[in-house]
């Protein structure tokens, strides 16, 4: 599913973000991204999910660059990343419509999926608030029920638990292994800051230090 080579991101002349990163990730395979604050695993998934450019190495999905991809034809890539991007003066039912409309779903179909994806994720009752008054916790929900509207081959989810209390972190817990249950066959690929949470969704580790991979579990 993915194969990085000698993989350099520069963001200034003395810094390297990521270093010669290689890694190998298997269909269905789910692999976890460990590493401290600034580590690098966050430009890792931005540059897999091709949101940051990179000066030097080979990123590939499914054996294509992923430079050349068409993510609504040839691979469907749900990137969920630590700060959430939304339209935040739209309320919760809209920014989940706005991810069907876009493409181009049947107008019969987009209630009863939005219907159903707000119940999954215990959302009906914020369907009409604008998403900037919502908490960092609903925020959470929301955008799980929007990667949830559509098939998904390949997840990137960027340590979405923290800034989050225990009781809403097991709450979230619950829900991704249920999604993950529900799409067995997708590939994931996680970034945490420690082991904890990569060991309950049974991930390979794979640790990266200072934009370096240092170890592979």
């Amino acid at each position: 599913m993915i194969k990085v080579r000698n993989l350099f991101v520069k963001f200034t002349k003395e810094f390297y973000a990521l270093y010669d990163i290689n890694l190998d990730v298997e269909n269905s395979e789910r692999v976890a991204i460990v590493g401290e604050r600034d580590s690098g695993k966050t430009t890792l998934l931005r540059v897999i999910a091709n949101l940051e450019k990179f000066s030097k190495g080979e990123v590939y999905l499914q054996g294509t660059d992923v430079r050349k991809i068409d993510f609504k034809r040839d691979l469907s890539v749900a990137y969920v990343p630590k700060l959430f991007v939304f339209k935040e003066n739209k309320t919760v039912y809209e920014n989940l419509e706005y991810v069907l409309k876009i493409r181009n779903i049947d107008k019969s179909a987009i209630n009863l999926k939005i219907v159903s994806v707000m119940q999954r994720f215990y959302i009906e009752g914020i369907r009409n608030v604008p998403i900037k008054n919502l908490t960092s916790y609903q925020k959470t929900l929301v955008q799980l029920a929007r990667i949830c509207l559509r098939k998904i081959d390949l997840y990137l989810i960027d340590d979405i638990l923290s800034g989050l209390d225990n009781v809403e972190q097991e709450k979230i817990v619950e829900l991704l292994k249920d999604m993950i249950e529900d799409n067995s066959n997708a590939t994931y690929l996680f970034a945490f800051n420690n082991d904890h949470y990569a060991e309950i969704f049974g991930c390979r580790i794979v640790r990266i230090k200072s934009g370096s991979i240092v170890k592979e579990d």
